[in-house]
């Protein structure tokens, strides 16, 4: 599938595909990435899902190291639930790193976000596998 680039930094890139209404967001993060630039990057990413209003995410974190910190973690359940419920967010796929550490991470960082939200959220170990699943 083509997507449309939209954002590129060092530590993410944001891309949508306006025929099927998806949005990418794929993480390129070091263990040792600061907060305050993580939380920059995240701000982006939070921005651009409210002005494009997909109703299909897709998130590539299978290179993404960064520990989520348990304050960060709470930050982006409040943000994640305003923002897919505002824009009523249908489906949400990850494809996440089999690095367990990390997969527990973005695991606690959405953990409430599924009890509030009406969407569907799903791992996967791989990045068409994901895309499959959000076109179903």
């Amino acid at each position: 599938m083509e997507y449309k680039q939209l954002y590129k930094s060092d530590f993410q890139e944001i891309s949508y595909n306006e025929t099927h209404n998806i949005i990418k967001s794929s993480w390129n993060t070091p263990i040792n990435l600061s907060e305050k630039l993580y939380r920059e990057e995240l701000n982006k990413y939070f921005e651009i899902i409210e002005e494009t209003s997909p109703q299909l995410i897709l998130v590539d974190a299978i290179r993404a190291y960064y520990k989520i910190k348990p304050d960060t973690q709470e930050w982006i359940n409040e943000r994640n639930v305003q923002i897919h419920k505002k824009i009523e967010l249908r489906k949400m796929g990850w494809a996440v790193s089999s690095d367990l550490f990390s997969q527990i991470s973005f695991e606690e960082a959405l953990d409430n976000v599924k009890d509030e939200t009406a969407f569907q959220l799903n791992y996967f170990d791989d990045i068409l596998e994901a895309e499959k699943w959000l076109l179903i």
